[in-house]
């Protein structure tokens, strides 16, 4: 199922732009749509919710991100809220066992995943 069953224009063309930019800069590991738009349960206000994974982060890092998300709502009249985690916490720290983290890896759909990406089990 393509980003279109879930996203308008603007939507989708900024996540494919916080696609391109993330993958260039930070090594995206994944990135999935999570939330009211893939539950099909979107109203005007609605956000695009957006987890994203890379290899490791802090807060410079996650401000960068934040930055980066900031420029492309403002680009694509759109409003992305992420979640980020790092490969690092997710495999080192309990992150894995956090629900949301179990929930979109569950329910999100990918946009973007590679063979490193952290898999949990539903259990």
């Amino acid at each position: 199922m393509g980003l279109r069953n879930y996203l308008n224009e603007n939507e989708e063309k900024a996540i494919k732009a916080l696609e391109d930019a993330l993958s260039k800069k930070f090594g995206l590991l994944d990135l999935r749509l999570f939330g009211s738009k893939t539950r099909g349960e979107t109203h005007s206000e609605s956000d695009i919710d957006v987890m994203i994974e890379i290899a490791d982060s802090n807060s410079e890092i996650e401000a960068q991100i934040n930055e980066i998300i900031f420029e492309i709502n403002l680009q694509n009249d759109s409003f992305i809220s992420a979640v980020i985690f790092s490969r690092k916490e997710l495999q080192e720290g309990s992150l894995a066992e956090s629900l949301l983290y179990k929930v979109v890896q569950k329910e999100g759909v990918p946009i973007i995943q590679t063979s490193s990406s952290v898999m949990v089990s539903s259990s």
